[in-house]
This record gives C-alpha cells, structure tokens and sequence, in this order.
C-alpha cells in the first residue's frame, strides 16, 4: 500500500519490537542449526582457514551490492522526471531493507521507501511507481532465471535435507506468486476480467452489495491501479533508464549471491561459484513470502537444510551464520541507524528527557 503523506507506515515502537522478534528468532535457529550440525574438527580447521583478504572480499561485494542498489533507484527516480543523489538513493535502500527485515512478509519495506522518497521532493504517485517497478524488475528476474536453471541446470539442483515434494511445492508457489505479480502490474485487462469473473457469482455481488468498506476498498483498489499502470506506460517509454535498472537489478543479487562462495573458500572448501548461485535463485524466489520479520528463523532453517547438499555438514551452522550476518545483521545495524534517523528517533530521545 501507498504510504500517506507524513505516515511512513512504521514507527519506532514498531521497528524496535519487529528488530527484537527478527534478532531472537534468527539467533535461536542459528544456535539450533549451529548445534545440531557442529563438528569440532570441521569448526577449527575452517576458523583457522579465515583470512582477511576474505573479509575484505566479502566487504567489496557488500559495498558493489548497496551501491547497485542506490543506482537502480537514483535511475528509475530519474525516470519520473524528478532527481536524487547516489548517497540519497543508497540511504532509501537501506532504509527500506531495514524495514522490510523488521516486519511480516517484508510488508514495511515498500511504504517505508515511498515515505522516504516523498519526503525528497518526490510525488507519492511517483514514488510508489518507482518502487512498485523495483518490485516488477525483481519478479523478472527471479521468475525467469529460476525457470532457465530448472530447464537447463536442474542436475545442480537439490532439495538437501528437504523432501523433494516440499521443495519443489516451494518453488511452484514462489513462481507463480512472482508470475502473478508481474502479470497484474502490466496487464489492467487482467484485473478487469478478474473483478468481472468474480462478480459472476451471486455471493459475492451480494457481499461487496452490503460491505460498503469492502466496496470503497474495491473502488479505490481499482483507481490505483489505474494510476499505476498510467505510471508504468509513461515509464516504460525509457527505455534505456529500465535497460540500466534491470543491469541494476542483476548486480545488485549476483554480488549478493557471490557472498556464500567466497565464504565457503574462506573456510576453505570448495566455493561451487555456480552451483551456489543457482541455489540461491531457487532460495530467495521462496523466502521472501516467509511470514516472520525477515524471514528469520525460516531462512536460517532453510537454507541449512538446502545447501547441505554440496556444504559439509560440519560447517553448514557457521556457513549459515556467516551468510545471515552479511546479509542480514548487518543491514539490521547500518539500516537501522539511518531509519531511526529519518523517524526523528534523537528527537524523540531529546523529548522524552526534557
């Protein structure tokens, strides 16, 4: 949903209590994949192997990942018409990521970086075009290389610990959701003839008949639809700015995915750069519909129990923590401290001590 002007969809009250949910679960799971999984002999001598040329690697790709970030969205803000810095494009990403690891189904993400950006000048029917486009981009990319690597890659494809009807009902459900979402956002027909459909059946002309909430909820629903596919069409006339966007789109996840390899070489084993990849595709087309805030506890369990298949067992709790903190803990950290920020949280501070 859009957010309303001075209403960023998240408050400090809500952020702090989603941030201990996120930290208590992700931590819980990690200590119990961690546990249940922990060779002391396998533990040392990946320890031993850690480098800070590794850390300095993994920091590039973490810098690489947030700068592509801030570009896609400088790019599509360019777009529209209107302007923002890389810093300023850079801090919208962060701020918005923060949000969506701090609430169910990363559902604060979205309205947190509309609010961001209307405070930069930036209209709200614009800014959540540029957003809702981010999200289309990011529907394409996960729809379509995870249905080119089952095709064509499907031997470097494994449930692990998972039974294969769970995984592959997994990945069915993400890819549809992902297909679904990129259907509606281009297609207003589709919409329409849904709606229509729907209305075929008593029940339901009856039910919206009687809920006047439901029936202004459908009305207005319908409207900024509209407004958005009239968005997308005006957008889609640049062409060359959603070329450099989706070129955005694929660093910002591939620098992201290099992370487990280059983990993986650091405790010295075999960092399986492409099998990884491809791993981490099908893993993230799933997880983000995961109902806890930033999929934790969910993401620490599944991808243990995916990437056992070509990671040691030994190793697969530190792996785990390892690639959570670099994702994860530290956009919690960095987010954080910008989201606070631009919620007026030294404001409050000073308030409430006067």
């Amino acid at each position: 949903m859009p957010a309303k002007k001075g209403n960023p969809g998240l408050d400090a009250g809500k952020a702090i209590k989603g941030l201990k949910i996120a930290i208590g679960l992700s931590l819980l799971f990690s200590a119990i994949v961690v546990l249940a999984t922990f060779d002391e002999e396998a533990f040392l001598k990946a320890i031993s192997s850690l480098s800070p040329l590794i850390i300095l690697e993994i920091l590039i790709l973490l810098a690489i990942n947030y700068i592509t970030a801030g570009m896609e969205v400088k790019i599509m803000v360019k777009a529209t018409g209107n302007s923002l810095s890389l810093k300023e494009g850079i801090k919208s990403f962060l701020v918005s990521s923060f949000a969506s690891n701090v609430t169910p189904i990363a559902s604060g993400g979205g309205p947190f970086q509309i609010y961001f950006l209307h405070k930069r000048g930036i209209s709200l029917g614009q800014a959540t075009t540029v957003v809702l486009a981010k999200f289309v981009l990011r529907s394409f990319y996960f729809s379509f290389s995870s249905l080119f690597f089952l095709l064509f890659f499907n031997d470097l494809i494994s449930p692990g610990a998972l039974p294969d009807k769970v995984f592959y009902i997994c990945i069915i459900l993400g890819f549809l959701i992902a297909v679904g979402i990129i259907a509606f956002c281009i297609s207003p027909d589709l919409i329409n003839y849904i709606i229509k459909s729907l209305f075929r059946f008593k029940k339901v002309r009856n039910l919206v008949r009687k809920n006047y909430g439901l029936k202004r909820l459908l009305v207005r629903g319908r409207k900024e639809l509209r407004e958005f596919h009239h968005s997308m069409e005006l957008l889609a006339q640049h062409k060359k700015s959603l070329l450099l966007a989706a070129c955005c789109t694929f660093l910002y996840w591939s620098s992201l995915f290099l992370i487990v390899p280059v983990i993986l070489r650091g405790l010295g084993y075999e960092p399986n750069f492409f099998q990884s990849y491809i791993m981490l595709t099908i893993f993230n087309l799933i997880i983000p519909y995961m109902p806890t805030p930033g999929a934790s506890g969910m993401a620490e369990l599944g991808f243990a129990s995916i990437f056992v298949s070509f990671i040691p067992k030994g190793i697969i709790g530190l792996v785990t923590f390892l690639w959570r903190f670099a994702s994860f803990y530290l956009i919690l950290i960095i987010g954080g401290f910008f989201t606070f920020r631009e919620l007026g949280w030294e404001r409050r501070k000073e308030k409430d001590n006067e």
